[in-house]
C-alpha cells in the first residue's frame, strides 16, 4: 500500500512539474512538450520553416532569430508534438535582461509611400496592373508552396477574403513559383486569394525576402501596412487595416 501511494505520489509531482513548466510558457500549444537534455541529445534538431521561434515573453521571431543559437547569452528551449517532431523554439536570455529584437530591415516603410506599380498574371491568364486597381484596398500576400508559415496562416487568409468579399478590396497572392507548381498544390491547399504566379519580378521590386509578407495598399495607392512573418492573428491584424482604408 505504502509503495503504491509514493508511485502515486511521484506521478502527481511528475505530472506538476510538466503543467508548471507549460504555463511558463503559456503561448506553445498544449499538445507540445518541453525536451529534456537527455531527449535534445538523442533527437534530431531539425529546424525547418513550419518550427516557430519565440522569445520568452512570446513575441514571434523571425528565422533570423535561428543566429541566437550561437549566442552564449541565450539558451534555446525545445518544444516537439506528441511525434517528436521539433515544433517550437524559445530563446531565453541566461540574464534577467529581456531579448532586443533588432526590426527587420525589410518591415520599414513609410506609411502613404507610393506603392510601386507592376503588371503580373495569375493562374488563369488574367492581368493585373496594380494601378489600374486605385480606388480598391489591395491586399498583397508574397509566400511560396514549400513556405511552412505561409500555408499554416492560409485558413485565415480564407477567411479574410471571404468576410470582405462584398467590399472593394482586391487580394492577390504573390509567388516565385510557376503556374504548374501552384497548381498542383492548390489541390490540397485551398487559398482564396487571385494567385499571380512566377512573379520573380515583382517579388525583387518589392524587396521581399521574408516569407509570408503582407501588404495593404489603400485606394490612393499607399502602403498603409506591412506584416513580415508568421503570426496567429494575421486576420485581425489586416482586417483592422483594410477597413481603416476603405
Amino acid at each position: 500500500m505504502q509503495k503504491t501511494l509514493r508511485l502515486l505520489l511521484i506521478i502527481c509531482l511528475f505530472q506538476c512539474a510538466i503543467s508548471v513548466a507549460q504555463n511558463k510558457y503559456p503561448f506553445i500549444p498544449a499538445n507540445q512538450q518541453q525536451l529534456t537534455e537527455a531527449q535534445i541529445a538523442s533527437t534530431p534538431i531539425n529546424i525547418t520553416p513550419d518550427v516557430l521561434l519565440f522569445n520568452e515573453q512570446g513575441k514571434l521571431l523571425s528565422m533570423a532569430s535561428l543566429s541566437l543559437m550561437t549566442n552564449t547569452d541565450y539558451q534555446p528551449i525545445f518544444f516537439a508534438n506528441t511525434k517528436g517532431k521539433l515544433k517550437s523554439l524559445v530563446f531565453i536570455r541566461k540574464s534577467n535582461a529581456p531579448i532586443l529584437i533588432a526590426q527587420n530591415a525589410e518591415a520599414i516603410f513609410t506609411p502613404g509611400e507610393r506603392a510601386l506599380d507592376f503588371i503580373a498574371k495569375d493562374i488563369h491568364g488574367n492581368s493585373y496592373k496594380l494601378s489600374e486597381l486605385k480606388g480598391k484596398v489591395v491586399v498583397l500576400n508574397f509566400w511560396f508552396t514549400k513556405c511552412g508559415p505561409c500555408i499554416a496562416e492560409m485558413p485565415e487568409l480564407n477567411k479574410l477574403a471571404s468576410n470582405f468579399k462584398e467590399e472593394d478590396v482586391v487580394f492577390l497572392a504573390l509567388t516565385f513559383n510557376k503556374k504548374g507548381v501552384v497548381n498542383d498544390f492548390l489541390e490540397s491547399n485551398p487559398f482564396a486569394y487571385t494567385i499571380l504566379a512566377n512573379a520573380n519580378d515583382v517579388i525583387t521590386m518589392y524587396g521581399v525576402n521574408s516569407y509570408p509578407t503582407s501588404i495593404v495598399i489603400n485606394k490612393k495607392g499607399e502602403i498603409v501596412l506591412k506584416e513580415l512573418g508568421y503570426r496567429t492573428n494575421i486576420k485581425e491584424v489586416l482586417a483592422t487595416s483594410i477597413n481603416a482604408s476603405l
